[in-house]
């Protein structure tokens, strides 16, 4: 009773502080002047929402979902239907989801399936095993809160995927689930840009989720030409020239996006580019963001992916890199599971608190798509019942994609 009697009486104090300050408010006239909110509208908000553009989800799409339902309520165009390439959206398309993916996820999402008397014949033995050891491990199962960064042990499984891809360990407390490979720019570009002299070097031709977001948190884009007769690579020269031009406008470039493979232009770095990239980061104190959402997308044969990851730490290198991949892109194409992860890796133990933050801020990344991204990174092995269909279905997708 002390102890409320004392919170009652700061509380009072507090409304008697709020109520000095206002009488405390500037007069005019012998009268006290308050501040109106101004009436809601696009010229009240914050300008830099008005500003940012995202084109794939802009004017032309509005326009099209018209015409769409126009087509639906019988008017005549000279087509019968709208075919949806704006964004990579495959499902939309006529892609079928990955049974594999999908057998897990209905036993996580409905665990009293595993009780079924006949589950051993509705479900393969490995989907079973995953499923109880996903519903053992994340507390609450996919309808409650997990971890902030993401369940540990969905985690644990990716760093123990991407060892296996690159050759190098990789920390648990390192990867940040999120939903898909979006959020995690956010963040980043949140977190970097702290005034608007600050940038970042973007490509260009680009994804547009770069520019924007860099309006959006008041930043500015430093765009650098991909060199088409060099296979769409960056031009170190160049690169050079921009961030030197940038720095004379009184710009502080804060980092460098790549986008590999490419999107659009669809290129796969050599490695001795990107350990040029690299090397240009160190030189420049540069975060470098490395979007590989498209690392299964690889067609030509002489074309071989390389983790930004991987070339870093066989560089002994310092540099501060992000490295982003989605279980939207592939030959996964679950889009709308909104399942993505980022490693962080050689950035200060300090830095690493303020990302958890930022992550905390939204409480946690959609279960489902938390588990959608590990079975995309852990997909079942040869001599397991579901591996000759996975391998099967996975290339026939990779093949329907190439052009």
């Amino acid at each position: 009773r002390q102890q409320a009697g004392q919170q009652k009486a700061q509380q009072r104090r507090q409304v008697g502080d709020s109520m000095a300050a206002a009488a405390a408010a500037p007069a005019v006239n012998g009268k006290i002047t308050t501040a109106v909110a101004p009436k809601l509208s696009a010229a009240t908000i914050d300008p830099r929402v008005v500003k940012a553009d995202y084109a794939v989800r802009g004017e032309i799409v509005r326009r099209a979902q018209l015409i769409e339902e126009d087509l639906q309520h019988g008017k005549q165009y000279p087509f019968d239907k709208i075919v949806w390439c704006n964004i990579g959206n495959p499902q939309i398309l006529g892609q079928k989801p990955i049974t594999y993916l999908r057998q897990v996820l209905s036993l996580c999402e409905y665990p009293q399936l595993l009780d079924h008397p006949q589950i051993g014949n509705l479900f393969p033995s490995d989907v079973i095993e995953r499923a109880k050891v996903f519903l053992s491990d994340i507390p609450g199962g996919v309808g409650a809160y997990s971890d902030s960064a993401g369940a540990l042990v969905l985690r644990k499984q990716i760093a123990e995927a991407l060892e296996r891809r690159d050759g190098f360990p990789a920390n648990p407390e390192e990867i940040y689930l999120t939903d898909g490979a979006s959020p995690a720019v956010h963040y980043m570009m949140e977190m970097l840009i702290r005034t608007p002299s600050d940038s970042f070097l973007v490509p260009i031709p680009q994804y547009p989720l770069y520019s924007a977001t860099l309006v959006l948190y008041g930043g500015q884009l430093v765009p650098y030409e991909l060199d088409e007769e060099a296979g769409w690579g960056l031009n170190m020269e160049h690169l050079q020239a921009q961030i030197t031009s940038a720095q004379q406008r009184g710009l502080c470039v804060r980092g460098i996006v790549v986008i590999n493979p490419g999107n659009p232009t669809g290129q796969c770095l050599s490695k001795e580019n990107q350990q040029d990239i690299v090397r240009f980061c160190e030189q420049h104190n540069l975060v470098l963001i490395a979007d590989e959402v498209y690392q299964a997308n690889i067609y030509a044969d002489n074309c071989s992916f390389f983790s930004f990851k991987q070339v870093v730490r066989e560089m002994n290198s310092e540099c501060p890199l992000v490295s982003l991949h989605s279980t939207s892109k592939g030959f996964v194409g679950e889009c709308g599971r909104r399942g993505g992860y980022m490693e962080v890796i050689n950035f200060p133990a300090d830095v690493h608190e303020q990302i958890l933050k930022l992550a905390s801020i939204n409480l946690c990344p959609n279960v489902s798509g938390q588990i959608c991204c590990t079975l995309m990174m852990t997909p079942p092995e040869e001599g397991q019942p579901s591996y000759d269909l996975y391998v099967q279905v996975g290339a026939q997708q990779l093949s329907q994609h190439h052009v």
